[in-house]
Order: C-alpha cells, then structure tokens, then sequence
C-alpha cells in the first residue's frame, strides 16, 4: 500500500475514532473578546469602540505594549468591523454602565498580524499567580480576589488588556492554613510553590509593599518563571501605578519566550516518531495546525510510526522546538538518527 493510499485510510479511520481534537494547553478563551465602555448603541459610537476593541485585541495577540500603527493596521482600524463577527451590548450589574462587547475573528486578526509584519504570541499562555503583600506601617495584609480596592481591580484589568491569565488567591481557609503575609514578605519557595499548584500557576508574581512616611509607596516585584527569579523594583510613588507596570513588565518578559519574531515565512522539515495508531495522527495534525505560529502542516510521508511533515512557519527551528516542549507533547528525539529533517521529534500524547 502506497504512502497516499495509507494516509487517506487514517484520516477515513480517525475520523470515526477520534471524538475530539487537542490544542496547545492553558489556552487563554478570552484572548480575541473585548468589553469597551459606551454612552449610547449608535453605529457611529460602535465604529469607534470596535477600533479600540481591535487595538486591545492586538496588543494581546503580538505581546507588544504599543502596537506600530503600519499601513495594514492602520487601515485595519478604520474599518475594524470587517474584523469580528459576534457583537453585543450589555449593562454591567452593580453599576448599569453600558458596554459594548465584541468578538472578533480568528483568522482575520492573525492575517492581519501576518500582513503587517508583526510578532506574533501563542494563545497558549502560563496561568500566573499573585501573591502581594502590603505593610501599612502597622500590619500586613495579603490581596485577595475578593478585595475591591482600586490595586487589585487596575491588576486585574491591565493583566486582561495584555493578554496575561493572572488571579489572586482565593485567601479561603485552606489559603490561610498555608500562606501567611511573613511567608510572602520572606518570599518562601516552600511555601507559597505548593500553594500555587492549587490555582494552575505555572508562573508566579510576588510581591511587597509598603507606605513610607511621605504617603508615597515603595514596592518590589518577583517573577518566578520555571527555575528563574526575576526582580523589579519601583521606587517612591503611588502603590496602583506599580502594581500596573509590575503586570506590564511580566507580560513583557512573557511575551519575550513565547513570541515569534521572524518576518519571513520558511519551511522546516520535521520528522515525528511515536505516531502509532489513527488517535495519534489525527490528534498530531490537529494540534499543529491550532498553533499560531505554524501556517501550514503538509505530509510528505508515513514510516511505520515515524511522521515526516513540512511545516509553513516564521518560527527559526531554534523557536520552534522551543515553543513545542512547552506544551509536553512533542520533545526533541534524542536517540534519532540523523537525517535530512531539521527537526527530529517524539510525539507523546495521551
């Protein structure tokens, strides 16, 4: 039986045994959906919102603070209703402040990233925990969700506007039992890595506060990534501004390891081994064809479970590799023989 032949019978037979399709892990729902305040439903002010909503929607999806305003975004902005295809306007509970919110499209809004030559940011992202202490001078206290102070709000927003999936603890008894403000001051590994798995934080934010006789703040800032601790500090000022440029500065570093730079589209040759039954095929397919970074996935040929693919991608082979372990399904095949593929991998889905 030929390659071709062999092929279409899995794909004929995957699509009767398959019952759902995998995609990169920990990927962000809210990435391509905004909420922008407006006075009244007019068109004219819906026009207006939905650039700003665009705006918002690129600035999460390229990892950039400020987006360049190329001629194709540019344009893009004055028409961006060409860019969603699900509207609706809704009264917020507590306050019956009327907001406008859009979804916009997928593909349009990655053709869009592609035309103007921008970076480009896995919707797969590290849930990120906060944990913040704050010293008025007398105590200490830790942020929680359920605090409605003007800190964790501008947190929570500006980590949404960047595209960060950040919470902060619940602060419930079990919270409580673990975590103390001394443990969070004293930064304590111990304690507050174990505490962490409980919200699925891959990355966590720590930080401390504390008022200075001025009325001014003084704070300093972790970020614990993998086996990496990063710091940054903000000297006299106002503690909301800080925490602000505290989540703008993790989403830069973020934004840093995972986004995809090139301009050029190139064609990586890429051998997968495990691919062992129709599962495995069509799962492998599916999921490189949900990521960003990877335009197209064409099939050169099946060897027993060996997969040999070309891939459509701006990624080096470097970056790629790079970004594929990160998900914990494909890993550099260490015990490959060498071959033409600039990439030799293992496929361990399960």
């Amino acid at each position: 039986m030929g390659v071709r032949t062999s092929l279409l019978l899995m794909l004929l037979i995957w699509a009767g045994v398959c019952q759902g399709a995998i995609g990169a892990g920990d990927v962000v729902p809210w990435l391509y959906e905004v909420a922008i305040p407006v006075e009244t439903q007019s068109r004219q002010e819906r026009q207006s919102a939905s650039s700003k909503g665009l705006l918002t929607v690129l600035t999460r999806l390229t990892g950039l603070a400020h987006v360049p305003r190329t001629p194709e975004v540019a344009a893009a902005l004055t028409s961006a209703e060409s860019y969603y295809n699900e509207f609706r306007f809704v009264r917020k509970p507590l306050t019956d402040a009327l907001e406008l919110v859009i979804r916009f499209d997928r593909v349009p809004v990655l053709e869009l990233i592609k035309q103007a030559d921008l970076p480009i940011w896995r919707s797969s992202r590290a849930q990120v925990v906060a944990w913040v202490v704050v010293s008025d001078g007398i105590e200490r206290s830790l942020l929680s969700t359920a605090d409605q102070s003007t800190v964790v709000e501008a947190m929570n927003q500006q980590a949404r506007a960047r595209g960060i999936p950040l919470s902060l603890p619940l602060l419930d008894l079990e919270d409580q039992l673990r975590v103390t403000p001394a443990a969070v001051w004293g930064r304590l590994s111990q304690v507050l890595e174990p505490a962490s798995r409980r919200y699925g934080a891959r990355v966590i934010l720590v930080g401390r506060a504390e008022i200075l006789p001025t009325g001014l703040w003084h704070s300093d800032w972790q970020f614990w990534i993998g086996n990496q601790v990063l710091s940054w500090r903000a000297q006299e000022g106002e503690l909301l501004e800080q925490a602000v440029a505290a989540v703008d500065g993790l989403a830069d570093e973020l934004a840093a390891r995972s986004t995809v730079m090139g301009r050029e589209t190139r064609q990586l040759q890429v051998s997968i081994a495990g691919v062992r039954s129709p599962a495995d095929y069509g799962n492998l397919l599916h999921y490189l064809e949900s990521l960003e970074f990877i335009d197209e996935v064409g099939v050169t040929e099946l060897l027993g479970s060996r997969l040999s693919l070309s891939l459509s991608t701006r990624a080096t082979a470097t970056q790629l590799l790079y970004l594929l372990e990160s998900d914990q399904l494909l890993f550099n095949d260490q015990l490959a023989i060498a071959g033409t593929a600039e990439l030799r991998l293992v496929w361990r889905w399960q």
